[in-house]
C-alpha cells in the first residue's frame, strides 16, 4: 500500500507491480518491464501474471501478490469508484483484496496529490497462477 500511496501521490496512478515469497521463505519485489517508456498497464500485468503463474507451477514460489489499479466493479458497492486490488494467491487459496481510494489536489497551485483510502475488503477468487499447479 505504501509503494501505490506514493505513485498516486506523485503521479495520479501506477503501473501493476507484485511481490513473490521463496520456498526459502524470502519475499521480493517485483515490477515488469516489456521495453517501452509507456506502456499498457494491461501488458505489464499479464507479463507479470505470466511470471508468476511459471513460478507457481515449477513449485519456485510458495506465494505471489499481483497489484493494479483497477475500478471497483459496481455490485461491490464501494464510496469510491478507484481502487488498489491485490491478488494474493498460494496453494488453495486465492482472493482479490480491493482497497478503494479517493484522490484529491491540494495546495495553492494543486500540484500535490493525497490519498484517501477506504477500508478495504476480499473476495473469494478461482485460482489463476496455481490453478495448474495443484492439479498436476
Amino acid at each position: 500500500m505504501d509503494f501505490a500511496r506514493t505513485m498516486l501521490e506523485r503521479a495520479g496512478e501506477f503501473y501493476p507491480f507484485g511481490a513473490t515469497l521463496s520456498q526459502q521463505g524470502e519475499v521480493a519485489a517485483v515490477g515488469g518491464y516489456n521495453g517501452e517508456e509507456h506502456p499498457i498497464p494491461t501488458e505489464i500485468y499479464k507479463l507479470l501474471a505470466g511470471e508468476f503463474e511459471s513460478g507457481a507451477s515449477s513449485g519456485r514460489f510458495l506465494g505471489v501478490a499481483l497489484a493494479a489499479n483497477v475500478n471497483v466493479p459496481p455490485n461491490y458497492e464501494s464510496p469510491f469508484p478507484d481502487a488498489l486490488r491485490v491478488h494474493i494467491e498460494a496453494n488453495d487459496y486465492a482472493r482479490f483484496i480491493y482497497v478503494p481510494y479517493a484522490l484529491s489536489k491540494k495546495g495553492f497551485f494543486r500540484r500535490h496529490r493525497e490519498v484517501e483510502y477506504g477500508t478495504p475488503f476480499a473476495v473469494e477468487i478461482a485460482p489463476s497462477f496455481y490453478g495448474r499447479a495443484s492439479n498436476g
